[in-house]
């Protein structure tokens, strides 16, 4: 019922949402309580004169927002005075009056922000709804039905659609249903031990369980989390993906197999030139192992007068990404050296992205002038190895994906805990504020409170956006220590409520250049990876030190002064055999379905291209330490905060058009530019902002919204008024751009607002856009 009147109370307010109609519904408001007033005094000889206004003033505010809501406080004071307070004011009517005006305009401004709080759940709840529809991952609520205090069953109270795709044939919806009723086989009885379980143990859980569904087997992946309404569960039918991952490893197994039993030798490098896997017959050819020729160590075999002429012939065509050709002298396993024909092709991912060379040698001493045909002949062999690689690379990339959407999922539900929590302390403080709105210091702690909370959700969904980003490496230099301590909430969710995670971040640690949401992905990955080594109570211990490295101590990483990044386990550690082949793609020792073998490739591949090295310590028994060594840079490339008692610079009478298509969002900016000083007009749109600047003097600044509706978006439009008007500033606002915008970004004249934002972040950002004008 509180919801429906809250929702019919927002929705009378938005439907005379204009400025006219807004005050003289604050006018009727008052002149009821005048009337009110009036009544009182034919029933008692001493009425009290401000009760009915104080009604008056909170109807006001509710339905026409704040500058209605003062106008009748101001009306209320002053017909107070005229009507009932003629004459010269005592001192009781004078502190009478001063308490109204106070009282009622702490009412208003609390029923100002209640107003647009309901107002902004609304949409947010639209918008989950949107989400939900769009939503690839099934996701449903349901509540638990006891009998006799127990658990008997539990109902659907909400089903997306993508769950309700998954429902048996005949059955029209799930929502309003039990799960008996659905499912009346030994599928229906586990889906309620397992949720049974969950209900107990409050979870998060993140479980792969075979379901029956219209008696076809289905492998469904499912996490699900305790909420006050019952059980929010997501999960989706992963049973092609483990189909494919079977698939993937016997692909890869045929491969190997087609590889090492072809009569030439054939080898494969990364995107930096380094050898990372030779076939049987070049390790028969050399008689030295797999790890002696890895990286430059098949170069120890190649003769010293050929070795810098192969080395600049592989070094040219990869700078221009081309096949290349080279003769050189190796050593063969009985001392002999033997002239070698090598070809190279460049190898791509599913995405075109250039991911090294595969080649192929032959012993051409004994019979050279045939060179020609036996080149051609592995011309053929390479281009049909470089094609099998590429089908190889569209599987890999898949499951590279499955296994980042695996992992978001492991934190959705620990996510939708933090952010319960973060509105409990919201919706709660107002709550409390509105109860109580003259204890100024309550109001004040309260309000505090429920600012830090959003404060906080609003860094969790910077950091959720960063992790779920796909593109290249963009390398700047970052503080370690810091970029960690940022990401923690979202790696405690991964971690879970079994074990137990140690941070030590030295914040004297140092910087380093890389990409910041490619390291969050690469130390989630490795923090998972020990969740999944480590029993429960285990302990996971992340690390982050500064260090000295002499040459050969961490791989083949130079000599320098690095940021040592080390995850540890207190799991059951890897044996020898294990250790030497966790680097490789697709070894994995989970079971089928648990794991892709690409966690630590990709680790190692991202920490290689930052220019650093990745070492593993481990024992059985005895627990893991994976450490990350990136090379250490200077702090030149880090932007310092601005100190937050900086003086800034006085903003009254500067003249700002403000376009943005929410009218929240609009009318709080519009309230803190006021604030400011600002002379402020308003555009909902691209198209009424360029209106307002036909019919408008110059403005100083223009303040616009990236991405709205109408066909002019906030770029645009800056670009419009730059010619028009050089001498105006231009600030553009946004929540999400998207990746592909977000690059584009980088390539503007202007500064770009990130929302959320607070009145002293504008404050900053207008007064450095006036202070850049031409």
């Amino acid at each position: 019922m509180g919801q429906f009147l809250s929702r019919a109370t927002i929705r009378f307010a938005s439907s005379v949402d204009r400025p006219i109609l807004r005050f003289c519904l604050a006018g009727v408001a008052v002149g009821l309580a005048v009337a009110a007033r009036i009544g009182a005094a034919s029933l008692t000889d001493h009425p009290s004169n401000f009760p009915p206004f104080f009604v008056a003033v909170m109807l006001a505010a509710l339905v026409g927002g704040l500058w209605a809501g003062l106008a009748s406080v101001l009306a209320s004071a002053l017909l107070v005075r005229l009507l009932w307070m003629s004459g010269p004011l005592d001192t009781a009517q004078a502190a009478q009056l001063a308490t109204f005006a106070l009282s009622g305009a702490l009412i208003v401004l609390f029923v100002a922000a209640l107003r647009l709080a309901v107002r902004s759940g609304l949409a947010a709840e639209e918008r989950f709804r949107i989400a939900q529809d769009a939503s690839l991952d099934a996701f449903v609520i349901l509540e638990p039905l006891r009998r006799g205090g127990q658990v008997a069953d539990f109902r659907w109270t909400y089903a997306n659609p993508a769950a309700q795709a998954m429902r048996p044939r005949g059955v029209s919806t799930l929502i309003g249903r039990r799960v008996r009723d659905v499912f009346r086989d030994e599928t229906g009885q586990q889906m309620i031990e397992r949720l049974s379980r969950l209900l107990d143990e409050g979870g998060p859980d993140d479980l792969e369980v075979r379901r029956v569904i219209d008696g076809e087997e289905h492998w469904v992946r499912s996490s699900g989390v305790r909420i006050t309404e019952g059980l929010a569960v997501t999960f989706r039918d992963v049973t092609r993906e483990r189909q494919a991952a079977a698939a993937l490893r016997t692909s890869e197994e045929q491969f190997r197999g087609v590889a090492n039993a072809a009569p030439v030798m054939i080898w494969i490098s990364d995107a930096d030139g380094a050898c990372i896997w030779f076939n049987d017959a070049w390790l028969k050819f050399t008689g030295r192992g797999m790890d002696e020729e890895l990286g430059r160590g098949w170069a120890a075999g190649v003769h010293p007068d050929d070795l810098v002429a192969a080395e600049a012939e592989a070094a040219a065509a990869m700078a221009q990404r081309r096949s290349f050709r080279a003769a050189f002298r190796l050593r063969r396993a009985d001392g002999a050296w033997r002239w070698i024909s090598s070809a190279g092709a460049p190898r791509h991912d599913a995405y075109g992205q250039f991911q090294g060379y595969i080649g192929s040698c032959f012993d051409n001493t004994e019979v050279v002038e045939t060179t020609l045909e036996l080149e051609a002949r592995v011309v053929e062999r390479t281009a049909a190895l470089e094609a099998s690689i590429a089908e190889r690379a569209k599987t890999e990339a898949a499951l590279a994906q499955s296994q980042r959407l695996e992992t978001v999922g492991r934190l959705t539900g620990g996510v939708a805990h933090d952010f319960n929590n973060l509105l409990t302390v919201m919706v709660g403080g107002l709550d409390m504020i509105l109860k109580r709105p003259d204890d100024v210091a309550r109001v004040k702690r309260l309000g505090e409170a429920a600012l830090a909370a959003g404060q906080r959700g609003e860094r969790l969904t910077r950091q959720l956006l960063a992790f779920s980003r796909s593109q290249e490496l963009k390398l700047e230099v970052v503080d370690i220590a810091g970029l960690i301590l940022q990401v923690e909430p979202l790696v405690r969710r991964a971690v879970g409520d079994a074990k137990s995670l140690v941070v030590r971040a030295d914040r004297d640690a140092g910087s380093s250049r890389v990409d910041a949401a490619q390291f969050e992905a690469a130390l989630l990955n490795l923090v998972v990876n020990a969740v999944d080594a480590t029993p429960d109570h285990g302990t996971i211990t992340v690390e982050v030190s500064a260090e000295r490295l002499a040459a050969g101590q961490a791989g083949e990483a130079p000599a320098g002064n690095y940021v040592r990044v080390a995850v540890s386990d207190t799991g059951h550690g890897m044996s020898p055999e294990v250790l030497g082949r966790v680097f490789e793609p697709f070894f994995t020792t989970k079971e089928v379905g648990k794991g892709t073998g690409l966690g630590l490739a990709q680790v190692y591949g991202f920490v290689r291209q930052c220019g650093g090295a990745v070492t593993i310590d481990s024992q059985e028994d005895q627990g893991t330490t994976v450490s990350l060594h990136l090379p250490a840079a200077a702090d030149d490339g880090i932007v310092a905060e601005r100190a937050q008692d900086e003086p800034i610079a006085d903003l009254s009478g500067v003249r700002v058009l403000l376009v943005e298509d929410d009218a929240s969002v609009r009318a709080i900016t519009e309230g803190a530019l006021s604030e400011l000083g600002c002379v402020v007009v308003t555009a909902e749109h691209g198209r009424a902002a360029l209106a307002r600047l036909d019919a408008e003097p110059a403005f100083d600044v223009l303040l616009s919204d990236l991405v709205m509706p109408g066909g002019v978006s906030g770029v645009e439009l800056g670009r419009i008024v730059s010619e028009r008007t050089p001498d105006t500033a231009v600030l553009l606002t946004t929540g999400y751009a998207g990746d592909r915008l977000a690059a584009a970004l980088e390539d503007l004249p202007w500064p770009v607002l990130r929302k959320p934002f607070r009145i002293e972040q504008l404050h900053r950002a207008l007064a450095e856009a006036v202070r850049g004008r031409p």
